[in-house]
């Protein structure tokens, strides 16, 4: 990869926001023809584009050094390092003309720190010998802002807590901020990969497939042995997860401590020297490149295949009306009285009854999810009774390792309990209302003509790109953004929040569902951060280990219906979801409704135009050739994007 990447990237930035904006112009330029309205992935995706912000986020085992590293780019050791446990917090650094440091808190609140207090709220080290700050609100994390120059703008770095420590949470930390990054910078150092790493690897490459790979510490070992565990580290990780990996596995390696000295350096020669063997340029190279790779070929390609869509479904109405026009010149009355009864059918079968019903459905699937929240939540359960036995029958050798592995695991099954039920909520809403958007397909007459009744595309010869949509290919501001600026109003297109059913151009995007599990995501990372590190003080008493199973189950309910989120915006994660679940559905209802209804007035419209003005025929040839300027722009577009393609 070369600057060739960043050039190609910007240009299929400005060509694909070029032509999303020419088509919403043109459908706004002529309202009177009633065009259908461009998709929400169509503005999502645009936006998203637009904005061109990129959270990469640093991770890895406990003591590789991920925060040496970030203190190496910056020039100064300014995150908290340490021979012990370093983070506990999530820091998140952008490029800033000068220092300011804030703490954001869950419900989007700041507070602003000074640079010697980053230890006391972000420092396991400091947090044990000191104790935590006091804070009536939970902490969501912490954001430096600081001169970052070689890093393009809008992109952040994402500084997590180490996985592997004795401290539960901070694991639980780090995988709930891998799901807000837009790719992943692994830190390992010149050693075997332990079952750990991999595993976690095994986990991560499901939502951000885009992994960069830094050995670090390399100063620490000679040259021979660094090059022997990195080329037996790669195997590995081809072994267990290369066919996954939307880049592959090209391992840099990276001194921290020769990079920090470099910066610190009063002597040239003494620091351009020690910049060179760091082995930083290459690292910086590799990072540029993944950065341009996600937001120039993943996210235009998200915008080009949702512009594609957008561009045959107009043209298509277009051609439908056109054909409608042509057959009124013979057949006028009959194509009136064909839409007009095709328009009280629908209305009838499809109408306020029949959405009443499809609502109702909706309820009875949130009464289900709420039935199965109050059993995994309850004391007396399935899900502590689980517990309960699994403690009852350790033996006294079992019980340490047992202990030291329950709070981990104990969070991280609770969150995927919670995953479980939103998903199952959202894939039942997603068939109820797929099954309504078919029927009311189904419910237009035959010989109908409108864009939206079949899957036959308008032009063969503008096609889609194949890409692999993964969590991360495709984020904007508008939802999942939350999370890391601490602002409602700042999404995506997670493949875990989406519906896939609801993806296709026929139904809008679960919009406000996204929003709260965007949000909804800080709030584990915060739960998870708020758990003080109770469990390696834990007595290995079979009683005091059931306790803590006891409480926390219970904390995690009181933080999923009582915590208000984004500024009070939500009442509580489990409360923003139902209540966005119930709007989404209504939304969704009535827009499909709308949407068929809208059709087949504006295409009778366009039948009894013509026969007031014959002319009607010719400025629908006149839309259809300048909607068709697009496609020149459009097959440039599909060319560098399979001209950069790595899947």
């Amino acid at each position: 990869m070369s600057n060739n990447i960043q050039s190609t990237s910007e240009t299929l930035k400005k060509k694909t926001l070029d032509v999303m904006t020419k088509m919403l112009s043109f459908v706004k330029q002529y309202p009177k023809v009633e065009l259908p309205n461009s998709s929400n992935e169509f503005i999502i995706a645009k936006d998203l584009m637009a904005k061109g912000e990129f959270n990469l986020a640093v991770c890895g085992k406990v003591k590789n050094g991920k925060s040496s590293l970030i203190n190496a780019l910056i020039g100064r050791e300014l995150l908290p390092v340490s021979t012990d446990v370093a983070t506990s917090r999530v820091f998140k650094i952008s490029n800033a003309e000068e220092d300011s440091f804030f703490v954001v808190y869950a419900n989007g609140d700041k507070q602003q720190i000074k640079e010697e207090q980053l230890a006391a709220f972000g420092s396991q080290t400091v947090i044990d010998t000191k104790g935590q700050i006091e804070t009536d609100k939970t902490i969501a994390f912490i954001q430096v802002n600081t001169k970052l120059d070689f890093l393009p703008k809008g992109v952040s770095i994402i500084d997590t807590p180490g996985i592997g420590s004795t401290y539960p949470q901070h694991t639980a930390i780090t995988k709930q901020y891998i799901k807000m990054a837009d790719a992943a910078l692994f830190v390992a150092n010149p050693s075997p990969l332990e079952n750990i790493e991999i595993k976690f690897l095994k986990e991560i490459v499901q939502i951000t497939p885009g992994i960069m790979f830094v050995t670090t510490k390399i100063d620490e070992n000679g040259n021979e042995s660094v090059d022997e565990a990195i080329s037996r580290n790669v195997k590995l990780i081809n072994k267990e997860i290369g066919n996954e990996l939307y880049f592959g596995v090209n391992m840099q390696k990276m001194s921290s401590k020769l990079l920090l000295e470099a910066a610190q350096a009063k002597d040239n020669d003494a620091a351009d020297f020690n910049y060179e063997i760091s082995g930083f340029d290459e690292v910086k190279h590799e990072m540029i490149n993944l950065v341009f790779l996600t937001l120039g070929y993943y996210r235009a390609g998200m915008a080009y295949n949702a512009a594609v869509s957008y561009y045959q479904t107009v043209l298509k109405t277009l051609q439908n009306r056109k054909s409608g026009i042509a057959k009124a010149i013979t057949q006028y009355d009959a194509m009136v009285k064909k839409y007009e009864n095709a328009r009280k059918v629908f209305a009838e079968k499809m109408g306020e009854s029949k959405r009443k019903e499809v609502l109702n459905e909706v309820e009875l699937i949130l009464k289900t999810m709420e039935s199965d929240f109050n059993q995994i939540f309850s004391l007396k359960g399935k899900f502590a009774e689980n517990y309960e036995n699994e403690i009852d029958n350790l033996s006294s050798e079992e019980i340490t390792l047992y202990s030291n592995k329950l709070g981990d695991k104990l969070l991280s099954e609770i969150q995927q309990e919670w995953n479980d039920l939103t998903d199952i909520a959202q894939q039942k809403m997603g068939t109820v209302l797929c099954k309504y958007n078919k029927e009311c397909q189904m419910a237009i007459p035959e010989g109908i003509a409108i864009s939206i009744s079949d899957d036959k595309v308008a032009d063969p010869n503008i096609q889609n790109v194949s890409m692999r949509e993964k969590v991360a290919s495709v984020r904007s501001e508008m939802l999942m953004g939350t999370a890391l600026t601490g602002a409602i109003g700042t999404i995506v297109g997670s493949a875990n929040f989406f519906w896939p059913a609801l993806v296709a151009p026929t139904l809008p995007v679960v919009a406000p569902v996204l929003v709260v599990l965007g949000v909804g995501v800080i709030l584990w990372g915060a739960i998870s951060g708020s758990q003080k590190a109770t469990q390696e003080k834990l007595k290995k008493n079979k009683t005091q280990l059931k306790k803590y199973v006891q409480d926390t189950i219970l904390n995690c309910r009181k933080q999923l219906v009582e915590t208000s989120l984004a500024d009070n915006k939500y009442q509580s994660l489990y409360q923003g979801f139902i209540l966005a679940v119930r709007q989404q559905a209504l939304e969704s209802v009535t827009s499909t409704y709308d949407k068929y209804k809208k059709e087949l007035d504006a295409m009778k419209k366009a039948i009894t135009d013509s026969k007031q003005d014959p002319q009607v025929a010719t400025a629908i040839d006149f839309l259809i050739q300048k909607w068709q300027e697009n496609k020149a722009d459009m097959q440039e577009i599909h060319s560098l994007l399979e001209s950069i393609k790595v899947d």
